[in-house]
């Protein structure tokens, strides 16, 4: 994994997903905790901590089980809650 990679964090608190910044330490840039939607899916919270500020540009891991690289689903659904612009499903030529 390298900088700029879109990662999964997990720790023993839950699973983050974010733009790796460093690794020593751990380090994502524009961090979203993965929660369960109604539906029975996934979704990013609007933060990490039930104290902290909403949407935080920022988080640095004291201690986690691992790191992995994102699926391109996900790492697109990031980009998307990170942007609040929508990704295509399919590509096209717009007219």
């Amino acid at each position: 994994m390298k900088k700029g990679d879109i990662v999964a964090v997990v720790a023993t608190s839950g699973e983050y997903v974010g733009e790796l910044v460093s690794s020593k330490p751990v380090t994502l840039a524009n961090p979203k905790m993965i929660v369960n939607t109604p539906e029975g899916g996934m979704g990013f919270s609007k933060g990490v901590a039930v104290t902290g500020e909403v949407n935080p540009t920022e988080m640095i891991f004291g201690s986690y089980v691992f790191i992995a690289k994102c699926n391109k689903e996900v790492a697109e659904a990031h980009r998307t809650a990170v942007s609040g612009i929508e990704v295509p499903k399919e590509k096209k030529i717009i007219t």
